[in-house]
């Protein structure tokens, strides 16, 4: 996919507007430690992204970030996160998949505490010691499609470790719905 997006990228033709965007979507995630999950979290998200330039493959980078409102309260520490995206953009017809990185401070997991063995305790709180606020996700987005102003989306999926320490503890994040207005 990697090719495909760099090589469109370089025969796109040029736009003498800079491309940018708010968009809108709904996620579910879940941190995966050595151990056990944790709680899944449904989130709502709010984003901006702009095109690094208006030729070439400049209009076809985009940087940018959001937050995300993580549901239910109940079973998260708190329910914000923001994040800085960077992907790689490229439109063929109607069709527009993206991939890219994505950094981001959380707070949201909550491990899950259902576990029914014998001196769980020590072993419980060693692990939520191996979950950092931050995370590095690299991002897919394959089914996106142009539609005018308006980009639609769907099953993207992110997945990445927190930490510090990183390694120890994985975040899967999948894209249920997005819809992205380019101003």
């Amino acid at each position: 996919m990697g090719t495909l997006l760099f090589a469109s990228a370089a025969m796109a033709e040029p736009d003498q507007r800079v491309a940018q965007g708010i968009s809108v979507g709904v996620s579910n995630f879940r941190y995966f430690g050595l151990l056990r999950p944790f709680e899944q979290a449904t989130t709502m998200e709010a984003a901006y992204q702009r095109a690094l330039g208006t030729q070439g493959l400049g209009q076809n980078l985009f940087l940018g970030g959001g937050l995300r409102f993580a549901m239910p309260t109940a079973k998260i520490n708190f329910p914000l996160e923001v994040f800085a995206r960077g992907e790689l953009r490229t439109r063929l017809g109607f069709w527009e998949p993206a991939a890219g990185l994505e950094l981001g401070f959380s707070q949201v997991a909550l491990p899950w505490r259902r576990l029914r063995i014998p001196f769980a305790n020590e072993i419980l709180e060693a692990e939520d010691g191996r979950n950092g606020p931050l995370y590095f996700a690299i991002h897919a987005a394959p089914l996106r499609f142009h539609f005018g102003r308006f980009v639609v989306g769907t099953l993207e999926v992110q997945w990445g470790p927190s930490g510090p320490p990183f390694g120890t503890v994985q975040r899967l994040h999948l894209g249920l719905a997005r819809v992205e207005m380019q101003l």
